[in-house]
Formats: C-alpha cells, sequence, structure tokens
C-alpha cells in the first residue's frame, strides 16, 4: 500500500489499518449512495412534472431527509482525513514538532465537538422517538435519522481521537 497524500503541504503520510479504512469506506459509500438517490429522485421528479405534469409529492421532504443523513455519513471520513474547512491563518507559524502539536490540539478539539454533538443529539433522538415525531407528508420517523446522527458524530470523534493519536506519535518521532 502506498502512502495517502497530503493534500495540506504535499507530504505523505502513512496508510490507515485496514478496519479504519473500511470503516471510513462504509461512510463514504453510504453518503455516495444517499447522493445519487436523491440525484434519481430530482431526475424523475423532474420527468414527472414536465413531461407528465404529475411531479413526486414527496421529493422535497425526502430530499431534505437524504441531504441531512448524507452529510452526517461524510463527517466520518472527512474527520479522518482532516478535510475540514479551514483556514490556514498560521500555517507557516507552526514547524517541526510544534506543528505536530498543533495538529493534536486541533484532534483532540474535533473529537470532544464530536463526542459533545453525539451526546446532545442523543437526547434529541431519544425525545424525537418517544413522542413519536415524523415528517409532514412521508411520515419518516425523524428519530432515525437523528440516531444516525449520533452514530456519525460518535464515529467522527473516534476518527478524530485517531487522527489525534497519530499526531502525537509523529510529535515523538521527530
Amino acid at each position: 500500500m502506498t502512502d495517502t497524500p497530503n493534500l495540506e503541504g504535499g507530504a505523505s503520510r502513512p496508510p490507515f489499518p485496514a478496519p479504519v479504512r473500511w470503516i471510513e469506506a462504509a461512510f463514504a459509500a453510504a453518503a455516495a449512495l444517499l447522493l445519487f438517490a436523491m440525484m434519481a429522485m430530482t431526475f424523475v421528479d423532474v420527468l414527472g412534472r414536465y413531461l407528465f405534469n404529475h411531479p413526486l409529492g414527496f421529493a422535497f421532504e425526502m430530499t431534505q431527509i437524504a441531504m441531512g443523513a448524507m452529510v452526517l455519513c461524510a463527517i466520518p471520513s472527512v474527520t479522518l482525513r482532516g478535510q475540514h474547512v479551514t483556514a490556514g491563518l498560521f500555517e507557516d507559524a507552526f514547524k517541526g514538532g510544534w506543528k505536530s502539536m498543533r495538529d493534536l490540539v486541533v484532534a483532540l478539539a474535533i473529537c470532544l465537538c464530536c463526542a459533545f454533538m453525539a451526546w446532545r443529539l442523543s437526547l434529541l433522538a431519544t425525545r424525537f422517538v418517544s413522542f413519536g415525531d415524523r415528517t409532514s407528508v412521508v411520515h419518516f420517523p425523524i428519530g432515525i435519522v437523528a440516531w444516525l446522527g449520533v452514530a456519525c458524530f460518535a464515529v467522527s470523534a473516534l476518527a478524530a481521537f485517531f487522527v489525534a493519536v497519530r499526531a502525537l506519535a509523529k510529535g515523538r518521532s521527530q
């Protein structure tokens, strides 16, 4: 297995262990499938609207649900690969061990934020399920999407912790 390119500075990093790659691939595949489903549903909706004057009545609501689920499923992959949206204001200020320390602190902060989001969303998901909250058109249980978010944020917290451990190991090797 070759090194995975790092888009920040052109340097490379060691490949992920097999279980991490499989988990990341599962979440990325789920996000890709949801994106494809939204595309297909939009195609059918537009086709029905303009050719048969009969659009899908549930397309808007299902697009909202699928969009949220797709974003949630992409979060673990984005976290593991360090591809969050960033502003590189101080990129050149950190060199060597300080760069590894910065990466460790950022990864731990992301880990804590994702764990906090998973915890708070679990409280909301429990409430959604207990109240039986559903969407207005399709009557899809909102709690399912909320629990998906809990799982995705929990896996993202673990991914960020994995990135933090890698940054710590990199800092010690320098």
